[in-house]
């Protein structure tokens, strides 16, 4: 019995430690006021990311608008390195995809399957109030929707 409540002691003050993680994606909402055709809100987008800093390039389709990659962090043996792919979807809401990657020191990369809090910040910090100027109102990710519309217990 001492054993079991031992480890769930020790589960409980290693997931207390764990980082928070969030999805690779982010939506935003076109705002009303704002022409929703698809030319409109390319535009928008393509001027709100180069606003911030990002350069966008030809996506792998046409409806959607990537950049090229930057660095955020430098590690001993990588980088992380970050590229965005933003589209327009369904003319109301545009989604954000955030493509984090190790560039490790040989010139391998590995794609990073999550996307910690703290490098979130980092790549979103100016894109949020940029895509605000240009009428594309942030609305978080699915998971952050669903967790605001539970009813408080």
């Amino acid at each position: 019995m001492k054993v079991a409540g031992f480890i769930l002691l020790f589960v409980i003050l290693l997931s207390g430690c764990s980082p928070k993680l969030s999805p690779l994606y982010r939506d935003y909402e076109v705002t009303a006021d704002a022409s929703h055709s698809q030319a409109d809100v390319l535009d928008r987008i393509e001027r709100g990311l180069l606003e911030a800093g990002w350069n966008p390039i030809a996506g792998p389709t046409g409806n959607v608008i990537a950049t090229e990659m930057r660095r955020f962090r430098q590690w001993g043996l990588y980088s992380v390195e970050v590229e965005l792919e933003v589209a327009p979807v369904g003319g109301e809401y545009v989604r954000l995809l955030v493509h984090p990657f190790r560039i490790y020191f040989t010139g391998a990369k590995s794609k990073v399957p999550y996307l910690r809090g703290s490098l979130a910040r980092a790549v979103l910090k100016d894109l949020h109030a940029t895509f605000e100027t240009e009428g594309l109102s942030f609305i978080g990710t699915a998971q952050s929707r669903n967790k605001a519309a539970q009813p408080a217990r």
